[in-house]
């Protein structure tokens, strides 16, 4: 049985008049009644009393004019869900991101924004690291990235980006630290003697290699006494007086007791980046529609100042 005939069969039984129902749909009268006896013969069943004065549902017609409504509505809903699709405004976006990026007050803003303009699409949310995130924008594995490379990181020429944030990196230290209270930027050179905990270069090698990288121009190499597998047990240990560490200054955004952040020294260059990765080359009206609600809310907000 085709769609059209389920839409003729509810005019008749809504308008309980052939003519009407004709007129409805604008098509003859005759052609009608004949489609009504084809439903009838295919179901076996009457549907529909009539005589020359009026036509009345039968209690099988009844029951078909509910499931004839219903498959008329799931068609519509199957031909408004592709059209949406196509507009970008239904689906699935797989994002990733690293921990550090839903701290940023850039990103739960576009989020949200992005949410309430188009809440039948689903973000697949998952936090991986920078490398595994540009590793899986390679296979194709993922629409959108949020990595923080480190600051010589060259991203693979299919991957195009869009800067997000920049923030200064700083030292984390235990709050009874001899440089806990010392004024102004601290020179790095001042820690080479000082117990590291980072995180493991296998799980964040850009941000690892940047450290080292910074530590050497400073004259040393930073002594790691201990690898963390978060950013947050990170904090613990340093206040718990196990050593120091470095992190972008966002992540302050972790409230936790018996550390204190201070600056580095500007000469140093110790800044991070925060970037929108993608693959321009794997089109996508989804995934637009998220990239769009990030540069709206770049394009209105100032960065922050890098050393101020």
């Amino acid at each position: 049985m085709e769609l059209r005939q389920f839409r003729y069969f509810v005019a008749v039984a809504e308008e309980l008049h052939f003519s009407r129902a004709a007129q409805r749909l604008h098509i003859g009268q005759p052609p009608l009644s004949l489609q009504i006896q084809s439903i009838e013969r295919e179901l076996g069943v009457l549907l529909l009393k009539r005589d020359r004065r009026k036509v009345e549902l039968t209690d099988a017609g009844r029951l078909f004019l509910v499931e004839a409504r219903n498959a008329i509505d799931q068609a519509q809903r199957a031909i408004d869900t592709a059209k949406r699709f196509a507009r970008g405004e239904v689906g699935t976006l797989r994002v990733h991101f690293t921990t550090s990026a839903p701290l940023l007050p850039k990103f739960p803003r576009a989020i949200r924004s992005f949410h309430e303009r188009y809440p039948d699409i689903h973000l697949e949310l998952k936090i991986q690291t920078s490398q595994s995130i540009l590793d899986a924008l390679m296979l194709g594995n993922l629409d959108i990235g949020f990595v923080r490379p480190a600051a010589r990181t060259v991203l693979p020429r299919e991957v195009s980006s869009i800067p997000l944030y920049k923030d200064r990196l700083m030292l984390v230290l235990p709050a009874e630290h001899p440089l806990a209270s010392a004024a102004g930027p601290i020179p790095l050179r001042e820690l080479a003697d000082e117990d590291f905990l980072l995180r493991p270069t296998q799980r964040d090698g850009g941000f690892y290699e940047q450290i080292f990288g910074l530590c050497a121009e400073a004259g040393f190499t930073p002594r790691v006494v201990q690898e963390t597998q978060d950013t947050a047990t990170a904090f613990g240990l340093v206040a718990a007086g196990l050593g120091v560490t470095i992190a972008p200054e966002s992540l302050q955004a972790i409230r936790l007791s018996d550390i204190v952040w201070r600056e580095i020294d500007v000469q140093s260059g110790a800044e991070s980046r925060v970037l929108l990765v993608y693959r321009e080359d794997m089109p996508s009206p989804l995934r637009d529609k998220l990239i769009e609600s990030f540069r709206a809310t770049v394009a209105t907000e100032q960065e922050p100042a890098i050393g101020a």
